[in-house]
């Protein structure tokens, strides 16, 4: 019985200038791949806080600016750092290894 061949799909992004010039200057050539693609990974779960963030803007159009002000500081913009992605290379590192900086 022949083996079903899994199905992928091709997506090209394009990735801020910025973001590949630090990612090159920070992380190993052979990891590079892993970081990024969890970053998108973690940007597309964003999304749907984006959706909200959205709904939060009609909501807030119904109440004082103080209080709105207030209110979207909570929804700060999600950024890596630097540690968050050193953290992401040290989750694949086997036990009692560190990843060389």
């Amino acid at each position: 019985m022949p083996i079903k061949s899994e199905r992928f799909e091709v997506i090209s992004v394009s990735l801020p200038r910025d973001l590949v010039r630090r990612a090159n200057a920070l992380i190993p050539k052979t990891q590079r791949s892993r970081v990024i693609s969890e970053v998108l990974a973690k940007f597309l779960d964003s999304t749907s806080r984006k959706h909200l963030e959205r709904e939060y803007l009609d909501y807030y159009g119904q109440r004082s600016a103080r209080e709105t002000l207030e209110e979207r500081d909570l929804l700060v913009e999600w950024s890596l750092s630097d540690e968050e992605a050193w953290a992401i290379l040290e989750k694949e590192e086997p036990s009692g290894r560190r990843a060389a900086r």
